[in-house]
């Protein structure tokens, strides 16, 4: 299912928008539509599934005091024009109160199209050929060694396009996303260990090739695991890798800058704005503008185009995250991070693609400066308090270096937790390379969507345990 433009139903949609804003300070309509395929396979089952195309759309009105949505999947023009006029009649609106200017997009009257780039394109691919696909890797894993028992793989892509409608601007954009996510579990008698490769982002097939390289290192992780122990708890120095890094970006400074939280009293860094949190060197962006990254759009879903946000600057805090209705009631800037679960659910201020600026240091250079510390790697959870302002990461695995030299012994699992300023303060070491890792997050355990974390390697003073 795709969104044509220039059809009745667009033009439609332009004028009941038009029709709306006459009545209210500020109108506008989200129409989305979204395919996609997720299969999940194991050495002994496998698991297909092509939810049905979905399409509806949202209207949003301001009515001079507070929002109001009405959201249909019935596009038939007849229904919706006869619903939209009927729920708008049954507002109080305002036509002559002013819209707060963070309400309103930037005049650009002409129509706007926007497209993620796909080497192979989700549609180049029949399901059979994709199941094919993903079972070749399975099996190559398989067959890497043999104390590897078992493979779970999960893939998924999606293609969703959103067409967005005010009095000032339209704009369509067509996003593709893919993700490969293989888990692999080895065992030594009762011992068993796992490990895992993930590729996601946005863009066709392509995102989800694996080379024999990768394939093998994650393998042979998992064997090496078989042997890990658990860690004296205490302080450590650290060096993290970038999905360990990424995850405490996420879990310190994404839902706690989220603007919404700043109202409702649910975010101590509210308080912090425009103080330093961190070392002095220490930036922070959430840019859903990142080529290929797993979260990236051309606008939000509230018509804000898409830019990125510097959240600290050398180690200060110096912008929240925000949706339209968070920037309107504090009068804060807003930022491009109004996302929907989907048509029917509300928006809130999210996170896209958050992680910490590059530095200058080699990752080599960082562990070599190490007298006695632990490597971390390979992110598996975390978990943020943005009250409290306390994290919780836990790292899949560490590994021992001592006088800047892997000594081969390893821990697993590594739990880090601390006051988030702490952590921040105590960074010491900024490498100069740059990864992310994609996923999905939700916001008070729903409203689940795509993101992306990460950042450079980081030396840091962090507990473990």
């Amino acid at each position: 299912m795709n969104i044509a433009l220039e059809t009745p139903l667009h033009t439609l949609l332009a004028e009941l928008v038009a029709d709306l804003k006459r009545h209210a300070p500020y109108a506008a309509a989200l129409l989305t539509s979204s395919t996609g395929t997720h299969m999940t396979l194991d050495r002994r089952e496998q698991s297909l599934h092509t939810p049905d195309p979905s399409q509806g759309v949202v209207f949003t009105v301001f009515t001079g005091e507070h929002f109001e949505e009405y959201a249909t999947s019935d596009l038939a023009p007849e229904h919706l024009a006869r619903a939209v006029r009927d729920w708008a009649n049954s507002l109080a609106l305002s036509p002559d109160q002013p819209a707060h200017p963070e309400m309103i997009a930037s005049n650009s009257p002409s129509l706007q199209q926007f497209q993620t780039p796909c080497q192979l394109p989700l549609t180049s691919l029949s399901l059979p050929e994709k199941l094919e696909r993903v079972r070749a890797v399975q099996q190559q894993a398989l067959n890497f060694h043999p104390r590897v028992r078992n493979v779970n793989l999960s893939y998924s892509d999606q293609l969703e396009t959103k067409l967005f409608i005010s009095p000032s601007r339209h704009m369509r954009q067509e996003l593709a996303r893919t993700s490969l996510f293989l888990d692999i579990i080895v065992a030594d008698g009762p011992i068993m260990q796992h490990s895992w490769l993930s590729k996601t982002g946005t863009g066709g097939l392509e995102i989800t090739e694996i080379s024999e390289q990768e394939l093998a290192h994650a393998c042979e992780t998992a064997l090496r695991l078989l042997s890990a122990e658990k860690i004296e708890p205490g302080l450590y120095d650290v060096v993290t890798d970038p999905s360990v890094s990424g995850t405490i970006a996420h879990e310190s400074f994404g839902h706690g800058v989220e603007l919404d939280l700043f109202p409702k009293g649910r975010a101590r860094a509210a308080d912090y704005l425009n103080q330093r949190v961190a070392a002095p060197d220490v930036q922070l962006y959430d840019d859903p503008t990142i080529p290929g990254a797993f979260a990236s759009y051309f606008f939000d879903d509230e018509g804000q185009l898409a830019a990125p946000t510097h959240i600290l600057q050398d180690g200060v805090f110096v912008a929240p995250l925000s949706d339209l209705m968070s920037a309107t009631f504090t009068r804060r800037l807003r930022t491009s991070n109004g996302r929907r679960e989907d048509y029917t659910r509300k928006s809130y201020a999210r996170m896209t693609n958050t992680f910490f600026g590059a530095g200058a240091s080699t990752p080599e250079e960082l562990i070599a400066d190490l007298e006695h510390g632990i490597y971390l790697r390979q992110a598996s959870s975390g978990m943020e308090d943005p009250l409290g302002w306390g994290v919780q990461v836990t790292a899949h695995y560490g590994e021992e270096i001592i006088n800047g030299k892997p000594t081969g012994r390893l821990f697993a699992p590594v739990g880090i937790t601390g006051y988030v300023p702490d952590l921040l303060q105590s960074i010491s070491g900024i490498g100069n390379d740059l990864a992310l890792d994609g996923g999905w997050c939700g916001k008070g355990q729903k409203e689940w969507l795509p993101v992306s974390s990460g950042g450079p390697h980081l030396r840091l003073k962090a507990r473990l345990g």
